[in-house]
């Protein structure tokens, strides 16, 4: 009789498979609030919408949410990527792209929430 051997740790994957699920929640949650906020008290012109950005949980909830995105997107992309893309060089110029990308949005978020 043969011993099967383990390929790898039984963890494997869970970590990012918690973060897609915790940043997907996330997201659900504020686009909820984000709806029901905006369709009962609707914002009519730029100085309302900058009044209700101004206040500091707010801007703590879009953080979250712009950084939930950006976090959901790494995983997933980085997920197919390991899945589909099969030379190694390809996966990496891909998935330093992909980095590159998401760093760019992160810091254009970030220049948005502190302006």
């Amino acid at each position: 009789m043969r011993r099967v051997r383990s390929t790898g740790s039984a963890h494997a994957g869970l970590t990012e498979w918690l973060l897609q699920r915790v940043t997907s929640l996330y997201m659900g949650g504020f686009v909820v609030y984000a709806i029901v906020h905006l369709s009962l008290s609707p914002v009519r012109d730029y100085a309302a919408w900058k009044a209700w950005f101004a206040t500091g949980y707010v801007r703590i909830a879009w953080a979250l949410f712009l950084a939930s995105i950006l976090i959901h997107a790494w995983v997933g992309m980085r997920s197919i990527y390991l899945d589909y893309l099969h030379p190694l060089w390809l996966r990496f110029i891909v998935t330093l792209l992909t980095a590159l990308g998401l760093l760019a949005l992160a810091l254009w978020a970030a220049q948005i929430l502190l302006a």
